[in-house]
C-alpha cells in the first residue's frame, strides 16, 4: 500500500507541472495560425477524487454507479450523469462503459495507470449520448476509444502517451474541439466509419507511427483551424472518405516513417475542399490525392515539402486554384519528378488557375500521362529546371496552357518555360514566357499548337519543335532569344503569320520536311533564316496565294535566299519588305495656300506608329497603320524646311526618310482697315486704330513723323499740337519680306464752335491755346 501510495504522490508531482503549463507545443505565428481558437489550460488546479475504475455495463449499472457516487443529472439527454473530479489510476481499464440509453458527460478527470501503457483510458461502446470534457487521459494503452454512440462531444482533453490516442467509430455528427493530443504512438484522432464530424481548433503532435488525424470511411467530415505537426504518417490521412471539408488548418513538419508521407493525405476520398491552409516543411507531399476525384485544392499556402507541393495520381476533375506553392521538392528524388504540382497517370481533367508556383525543384507543374488539363492564368517563375513538364510517349495528352506567365526557370539546356515530350494535341496559347534558360517552349509531341505566344529574352531558342510531326507555330511574337527566334527539326509542320526578331537566327530549320513557313515576318536577327540538314520539299513560301514572308533586309530584287551558312539551298520567291518609307516629293506653295500635302511611301506587316519631324520639331506622332502616310503641311511660315519621317515597327526598329518644303510670303499685307479722313478740333490728340493682315506679320510706318507716330499695333497718334488746318499723312504696313500697303489719311483740325476764324489766325496756332480763353471772352463782350 505504501508503495502505491508512493507511486501516486510521483505521477502527480509528474503531470502537475504539465497541467500547470497546458501541456502545449510553442507556436510560430502566422495568418492561418492566428484564426485558430487559444486552447484552454486543461486542467488548471489538480485537485481530484480518487476512484477505482468505473466499469458500468447496462443501464442498471449506470444507476448505482450515480447512486452511490452522487453523480449530478438524471441519465436523460437535458440532465445527463456528471462523472466529474475524478483521479482514476489504474493498469486495468479505467472508465469502461457500454450498452447503455443513459446521456453521461466526464468532465474534469484524470485518468492514468501505474505503469505507463498500461489498460485502456475511456472505453465506450453502444452508448446515446457522451460528453468527454476538460479530462486528461495520459499513459494508457489505449486513451480514448468510442464507438457505437450516435451523439459524442469531446472538448478541452489532453491525451498523450497513449497506444492510439482518440479512436472514434460508427459515431455521426462527433465534434473534438480544442483538445491537446501529442506524442501517442498512433493516430492522433481516428475516425472510423464517423459521418458529418466536426474536427476543429485542436493540436496535435508527435504520433510515432501514425497520422494527426485519420479518417476511414467517415464522409462529410469538416476539419477545421486545427494545428498538426510532426506526425509520423501524414497531418491528415482520409481513406474512402468524400466529402470532406479541411479549412484554415497549419499542417506542417509532418516526418518520413514510410510510405506517401504528406501534410494531407485523400486516398479513395473524393470531392473534398482543401481550402485556406497552411502547408508546409512535410516529407514528400504538401497534399497527396491518389484515387480521389473532384478535389478543389484552393487558397493554400503550400511550401517546403520535400517531394511535391501538391501530388496527384489517378484522380480525375481536379481543380488547384490561387494557392501559392513555392520551395517544394527538395528531397532527393523517390517518386515521380519533383515540383510544385504534379498530375501523375490517371489524373486527367484537372484546371490549374490563377495559382503563383516558384522556386520548386526542379519544375513548377510537371504531368505525366495526365491528360485534358487546363493549365491558365498562373503565374510561374524561378523554377530550377522548368516551369511546366510534361512527359509520356504517345500520349493524347489535350493539354491546354493558356494565359500564363512562365518566367526565370531553368539552367541548361534541357530546361524551358514550356517543355513537352509526347503529349500530343495540345494547345500553348496567349502565354507571356521570358526569361527562361534552355527554351521558352519546347514541343516533342504530335499535332500541338502554338499560337499568340510572346516568347522573349531565352537563353536558347525561343520556340522549339522538336523530334516531331504536324505542329502549328501560328501568330507568336518571339525576339531577342539567343539561339533561334523558331526552331524546327521536325515534319509536315507549319511556322505561319509569326513575328520574329531580334534573334541569333529568325527561323532555323534542321532537319525538317514537308514545312511551310509564310506570312512571317522576319527582320533584325544576325540571321534571318537557316535551313541545313536533310530537308526535303519545305516551302518558305505559299504557292497558292502567291506570298511569302517578309524581310528587313530584302532589297526588292527577285527571290530571297535561305542558306545553310555556307550557300544558298532554297528560297522565298514572293519576298516582301518588313518596313520602308520613301522619300516624299520636295513641295513649295505660298504661305496663303491651302492643301499642301506631304506624302511618303510607307509600308509596315506589323506597324507600330510614326512621327514627322518640321526643321527637328515633332509636327506629328500617331499611330501608324501600316500604309503611305501623308501630312498636311498647311500654316508654315516663310522659310526652307526639311521634313523627316520616321516609321518605326512593332519590334522598335524604325526607317527613315526626309524631303523638302519651300514656303514663302509672296503676297502683301491685305488693304489698311480704317478711315481716311480724321476731324478734330483745335487742341483735340488724335488717336486712330488702323489694321492689317498678313501671315507673316506686319511693321507700321507713316510718311510724317514730325506731326504723327503710329505704333506697333497700328494706333496712329500726334507728336505736337496740331494747328487749324489739313494735314494728309500716307501709312504704309509693311511685311518682312518688303510687300506693302498703305493708305493715305486727311486729318482736318477745326476752330471751336463759335470762335473767329480771323482771331485764331492772327494767333497762330502756337498760341491758339494760350489765347483761346481770351479770345472767348472777347467775343462774349463784342456780343454783350
Amino acid at each position: 500500500m505504501k508503495h502505491a501510495r508512493k507511486a501516486l504522490v510521483f505521477l502527480i508531482l509528474l503531470v502537475t507541472p504539465l497541467l500547470l503549463a497546458g501541456v502545449l507545443p510553442s507556436a510560430i505565428y502566422n495568418e492561418v495560425e492566428a484564426t485558430l481558437t487559444p486552447l484552454t489550460t486543461k486542467v488548471s488546479v489538480p485537485s481530484y477524487e480518487d476512484l477505482t475504475p468505473i466499469l458500468a455495463y447496462n443501464d442498471f449499472d449506470m444507476d448505482n454507479y450515480a447512486s452511490a457516487l452522487s453523480w449530478a443529472g438524471d441519465g436523460s439527454p437535458d440532465t445527463p450523469y456528471i462523472i466529474e473530479g475524478y483521479n482514476i489510476t489504474s493498469d486495468s481499464n479505467s472508465i469502461l462503459i457500454h450498452d447503455t440509453t443513459k446521456a453521461f458527460e466526464i468532465r474534469n478527470c484524470l485518468i492514468t495507470s501505474y505503469s505507463s501503457g498500461a489498460g485502456n483510458g475511456i472505453m465506450i461502446d453502444n452508448a446515446t449520448q457522451v460528453a468527454i470534457v476538460d479530462t486528461v487521459v495520459i499513459h494508457k494503452s489505449d486513451t480514448i476509444v468510442v464507438r457505437n454512440v450516435p451523439s459524442l462531444y469531446i472538448e478541452n482533453c489532453t491525451v498523450s502517451g497513449g497506444g492510439s490516442s482518440v479512436y472514434i467509430h460508427n459515431c455521426t455528427g462527433i465534434t473534438i474541439t480544442e483538445c491537446n493530443i501529442y506524442d501517442n504512438f498512433s493516430n492522433g484522432i481516428y475516425l472510423d466509419e464517423c459521418n458529418s464530424s466536426m474536427i476543429t481548433n485542436n493540436v496535435i503532435n508527435g504520433t510515432v507511427v501514425g497520422a494527426g488525424i485519420r479518417l476511414i470511411e467517415s464522409h462529410m467530415a469538416t476539419i477545421i483551424g486545427n494545428h498538426i505537426f510532426e506526425c509520423a504518417a501524414s497531418g491528415i490521412w482520409a481513406t474512402f472518405s468524400h466529402s470532406l471539408t479541411i479549412e484554415k488548418n497549419i499542417i506542417h513538419d509532418n516526418l518520413f516513417f514510410a510510405g506517401a508521407m504528406c501534410g494531407i493525405h485523400l486516398d479513395s476520398s473524393p470531392y473534398a475542399q482543401i481550402i485556406s491552409n497552411e502547408i508546409y516543411d512535410n516529407a514528400r507531399n504538401g497534399i497527396y490525392v491518389v484515387q480521389s476525384d473532384w478535389v478543389n485544392i484552393f487558397d493554400n499556402d503550400i511550401y517546403g515539402n520535400s517531394d511535391h507541393g501538391i501530388d496527384a495520381i489517378n484522380s480525375i476533375n481536379g481543380t488547384v486554384e490561387q494557392n501559392n506553392i513555392y520551395e517544394n521538392g527538395w528531397w532527393p528524388v523517390i517518386m515521380n519528378s519533383l515540383c510544385g504540382i504534379y498530375l501523375g497517370s490517371g489524373s486527367n481533367d484537372w484546371y490549374i488557375s490563377e495559382n503563383k508556383i516558384w522556386n520548386n525543384t526542379p519544375t513548377g507543374i510537371s504531368m505525366e500521362f495526365a491528360n485534358d488539363i487546363q493549365i491558365s492564368n498562373n503565374e510561374i517563375h524561378d523554377n530550377v529546371q522548368r516551369g511546366i513538364y510534361g512527359g509520356g510517349a504517345g500520349i493524347s495528352g489535350d493539354l491546354r496552357i493558356l494565359e500564363n506567365e512562365i518566367h526565370g526557370n531553368g539552367y541548361d539546356l534541357a530546361s524551358g518555360g514550356i517543355v513537352l515530350y509526347g503529349y500530343e494535341n495540345c494547345t500553348i496559347e496567349r502565354n507571356w514566357i521570358y526569361n527562361n534558360t534552355g527554351n521558352g517552349i519546347l514541343s516533342g509531341g504530335i499535332g500541338n499548337n502554338i499560337t499568340d505566344n510572346e516568347v522573349y529574352d531565352t537563353i536558347g531558342n525561343g520556340i522549339n519543335i522538336e523530334m516531331t510531326n504536324e505542329n502549328r507555330v501560328v501568330e507568336n511574337t518571339v525576339y531577342n532569344n539567343t539561339e533561334a527566334g523558331i526552331f524546327l527539326y521536325a515534319g509536315y509542320s507549319d511556322v505561319l503569320h509569326n513575328i520574329v526578331y531580334d534573334n541569333d537566327v529568325g527561323i532555323h530549320l534542321y532537319g525538317s520536311h514537308w514545312c511551310s513557313m509564310y506570312g512571317n515576318d522576319v527582320g533584325w536577327n544576325v540571321q534571318n533564316a537557316l535551313q541545313e540538314g536533310g530537308q526535303l520539299n519545305n516551302e518558305w513560301y505559299n504557292g497558292l496565294a502567291d506570298y511569302g514572308n517578309w524581310w528587313h533586309n530584302y532589297d526588292f530584287s527577285g527571290t530571297y535566299g535561305i542558306s545553310n551558312y555556307t550557300h544558298i539551298v532554297t528560297s522565298d520567291i514572293y519576298p516582301s519588305k518588313s518596313l520602308y518609307a520613301y522619300s516624299a516629293g520636295p513641295i513649295e506653295f505660298e504661305i496663303l495656300e491651302t492643301g499642301n500635302i506631304l506624302e511618303w511611301e510607307a509600308y509596315a506587316l506589323n506597324p507600330s506608329h510614326y512621327v514627322v519631324y518640321i526643321n527637328s520639331t515633332i509636327l506629328v506622332d500617331e499611330l501608324w497603320d501600316g500604309n503611305n502616310i501623308t501630312v498636311n503641311v498647311d500654316g508654315l511660315a516663310h522659310e526652307h524646311y526639311v521634313a523627316l519621317l520616321i516609321v518605326y515597327h512593332i519590334s522598335g526598329h524604325m526607317w527613315g526618310n526626309s524631303t523638302i518644303a519651300d514656303v514663302e510670303d509672296l503676297t502683301p499685307p491685305s488693304d489698311i482697315d480704317g478711315p481716311s479722313l480724321i476731324e478734330i478740333t483745335l487742341g483735340d490728340e488724335v488717336s486712330t486704330q488702323f489694321s492689317s493682315e498678313d501671315p507673316s506679320g506686319i511693321t507700321w510706318a507713316v510718311n510724317d513723323t514730325v506731326n504723327f507716330e503710329i505704333s506697333s499695333t497700328g494706333l496712329l497718334t500726334n507728336n505736337v499740337v496740331l494747328r487749324i488746318g489739313d494735314y494728309v499723312v500716307r501709312i504704309t504696313a509693311t511685311d518682312p519680306y518688303g510687300h506693302t500697303a498703305t493708305l493715305d489719311v486727311t486729318v482736318s483740325v477745326g476752330a471751336p464752335v463759335g470762335l473767329p476764324t480771323e482771331l485764331v489766325l492772327a494767333i497762330g496756332a502756337g498760341g491758339a491755346i494760350i489765347l483761346l480763353i481770351v479770345g472767348v471772352i472777347v467775343y462774349k463782350t463784342k456780343r454783350g
